[in-house]
This record gives C-alpha cells, sequence and structure tokens, in this order.
C-alpha cells in the first residue's frame, strides 16, 4: 500500500553522491522540496530548517549522530530519520532523540516514506 505524505521540506545529509542523488529524486517525485548536503558540516554551514533532516551516520567529519546532537544543543527539534549501512545496536542506541526513525542501506522507498511520515506525525 502507498504510503501518502503531505508536501515536506526535506534535507539529505549523505556523503555517498549516488545515494544523495537518489534519495533526492525519488523524495522529490513525491512532491517534497530536497536540500542535499555532502556532509554535517555542510548541513550546519547551510542553515537550514526543514521539517525532517535524513541523516547518514557514518559520515565524515561529524557523523550523523554527533550532527543530531549539534542541532538538539542549538535548540532544533527538526524530526530525524537515520540511515546506515551498518545495522548495529549502538548506533541505535547512541541516537540523541528517543523517537528518531533507523533504516539500513539499501533504502526502500515505501521504508523511507514510512519513517518519514512517523517522524514528521504525517
Amino acid at each position: 500500500m502507498p504510503v501518502h505524505i503531505c508536501r515536506l521540506k526535506l534535507a539529505v545529509v549523505e556523503d555517498d553522491l549516488d545515494v544523495r542523488r537518489a534519495m533526492g529524486r525519488l523524495l522529490r517525485s513525491h512532491g517534497h522540496e530536497v536540500q542535499a548536503f555532502e556532509s554535517a558540516e555542510a548541513y550546519l554551514a547551510g542553515h537550514c530548517e526543514p521539517d525532517c533532516a535524513i541523516l547518514d551516520i557514518e559520515l565524515p567529519g561529524l557523523s550523523g549522530l554527533e550532527l543530531e546532537q549539534r542541532m538538539r544543543q542549538d535548540g532544533s527539534r527538526v524530526p530525524v530519520v537515520f540511515v546506515s549501512a551498518h545495522d548495529d545496536l549502538v548506533s541505535r542506541t547512541r541516537a540523541i532523540q528517543p523517537e528518531a526513525q533507523f533504516l539500513r542501506k539499501p533504502l526502500d522507498e515505501a521504508g523511507l516514506l514510512t519513517a518519514i511520515a512517523h517522524a514528521t506525525g504525517g
């Protein structure tokens, strides 16, 4: 069954260019506005305030987990969907935001859309 969510402003923070482009295309095809960033530092420099942030956990420099922690310290309440090629308990439990969603790569369309809908209350 397809997942329908309203138009959202989404930030994708992913260091792999092909994955970043694929996620952007997928999310745009569902009517969302997408800003893509190659690193946590680029996201922070972009002063982005999306409806939801999709963060790769294993980024060069600041990790996705460290980025989320920085976001919370700065007062951001942006919901987060974590993605990782590694599905381990340590990564899942280190998430600062208890309600953060966690997906394992490779991502499937329905899983990603469902996680975004759940994170945003949609």
